[in-house]
């Protein structure tokens, strides 16, 4: 990819993008400026006010609500109040105008690691989050119950993007990443249970590290076993790396969530051809039956867990995961990469426009119950907005095993707003000196 695009691609934090397309319509000392923008008479009486913001003619996805269409957006007190074409700018104190552009529920990551400074494999929260369009992530297993607290303090509650987490079986989580191996005591239900129930309000699951080899059943086998354990006694679902081994996958229950089907070939993982380096020429049974099973999937591109030649082959053959999601993935020159890059490549690989976003909303809000109602745009749902460019070009994009492809259009996020406030891409403030 080149400079341009991945400055583009990341925008950097703390530089708001004050974007010509916004108008701010705020009722201090301009009432006529108000009507003028309105299309009304300055002389004429002023439309009441009803919006904190209206977002309009832009192309509307919202797979939620079946929703593809250019439709107007009205934002008020924080909520989704109305989605509708032709809303009077009159109505609304500022008006961003987003025609040739995407807008869509705030992206969700499912999948991440964000424990900034607590661990060696992770990336910051806000690069991946809202500088490009996504308002929620969730943090997979990077922490344990001995170190949960920690990562809340000091990074779920200082950063601008919203962040959940799934809870590690191991009580170390991703201090090392053999946590699952180095000592059974580690494995510890009792205080995987007593930190979940203290903190219900941001830990929706547990991760398990499985290597998935044949090698490791026995011990991967009572791994699964304690996390069930933990997981009836929560409520909550366990997401595991994936296997293809039967008994494995029979400890998987409806709402479970399988987790990197596209790694490359090789003695020590499993994709969805196969496992210690033996590939299938179709999709096996056992991973075809998850979905009617209740078994959800959880895909990644870019460089982590992605091989082209595996994503390939399965989407020729008309398989696709359910979620989209990161992992820890980068973009070709080091930097870390946000949903928006799996989402581009996927899009390359033939899944439709709107299943790659509903990808990345309305599936992920299914998957996991979050406190707030996120991943759509309907009315009373939090007001997390994601404005995004699809921008046409010429794009390299490489895999895990250094192998690249030429993609001719790629996401490119404009704004972000999350409980109806910008974080990315926000208008000039108001008052009679403001741009309009």
């Amino acid at each position: 990819m080149s400079a341009t695009s991945r400055r583009a691609f990341l925008g950097t934090i703390g530089s708001a993008l004050i974007l010509p397309q916004v108008r701010d319509l705020s009722w201090t000392g301009a009432k006529p400026a108000l009507a003028q923008a309105a299309g009304q008479a300055a002389a004429g009486p002023p439309a009441a006010v009803l919006y904190d913001l209206l977002i309009t003619g832009g192309r509307v996805v919202d797979p939620s609500q079946q929703i593809s269409a250019v439709q107007d957006v009205a934002i008020a007190g924080g909520k989704i109040v109305r989605i509708a074409p032709g809303i009077a700018a009159s109505q609304a104190r500022q008006v961003y105008d987003a025609r040739g552009r995407i807008v869509t529920p705030g992206l969700i990551d499912l999948h991440t690691h964000v424990y900034k400074h607590g661990i060696t494999l992770n990336v910051d929260p806000d690069v991946v989050g809202f500088q490009n369009g996504v308002t929620t992530v969730v943090d997979c297993g990077s922490t344990g119950a001995g170190t949960f607290l920690g990562f809340r303090k000091y990074v779920m509650d200082s950063s601008a993007t919203r962040i959940y987490a799934l809870l590690n079986i191991s009580t170390i989580g991703l201090s090392v990443t053999n946590e699952i191996y180095l000592d059974p005591r580690m494995v510890d239900a009792r205080a995987a249970i007593r930190v979940i129930s203290a903190n219900r309000d941001r830990i929706l699951g547990i991760k398990v590290r499985v290597n998935g080899k044949r090698s490791d059943l026995a011990h991967d086998l009572e791994v699964m076993k304690v996390a069930r354990e933990v997981a009836d006694a929560t409520g909550l679902p366990i997401m595991m790396h994936w296997s293809t081994e039967p008994d494995l996958l029979a400890t998987l229950r409806r709402g479970d969530i399988l987790a990197h089907p596209f790694n490359p070939p090789s003695a020590n993982s499993a994709n969805v051809f196969g496992a210690d380096g033996t590939q299938s020429d179709t999709v096996l049974p056992q991973i075809l039956a998850l979905k009617e099973r209740g078994i959800w999937t959880d895909g990644q591109l870019a460089t982590t867990h992605h091989a082209w030649t595996i994503s390939e082959k399965a989407t020729k053959l008309g398989w696709y995961p359910d979620v989209i999601s990161t992992d820890i993935s980068r973009t070709p020159d080091g930097l870390p990469a946000s949903v928006l890059v799996p989402m581009t490549e996927f899009l390359h690989l033939g899944m439709p426009l709107e299943k790659v976003i509903e990808g990345v909303t309305a599936t992920p809000a299914k998957v996991l119950n979050f406190p707030e109602k996120v991943g759509t745009l309907a009315p009373g749902a939090t007001a997390d907005v994601a404005i995004l460019e699809l921008q046409q070009g010429s794009f390299v994009y490489n895999d895990g095993t250094r192998q690249t492809r030429t993609l001719k259009q790629q996401f490119v996020a404009e704004a972000t707003i999350k409980g109806g406030i910008f974080l990315k891409g926000a208008p000039p403030p108001a008052g009679p000196t403001a741009t309009r």
